[in-house]
């Protein structure tokens, strides 16, 4: 199982998304759709891969 390393890549990516303490909390309710391509940066660059990033269908 992945766990988070606290190596706060995230955090860099997308600071107004993920913060990094002991582990990586999400922070809540920010408007994902603002911060989408930060986000998906975040889980392509995630050592772990314990960020999943799934494509909305916007209609």
């Amino acid at each position: 199982m992945n766990q988070c390393i606290a190596c706060k890549i995230c955090q860099a990516y997308a600071p107004r998304v993920f913060k990094v303490f002991d582990k990586m909390i999400v922070v809540p309710w920010p408007d994902y759709d603002l911060y989408e391509q930060e986000i998906r940066e975040a889980a392509e660059n995630c050592p772990v891969q314990i960020i999943k990033f799934e494509e909305r269908t916007h209609e």
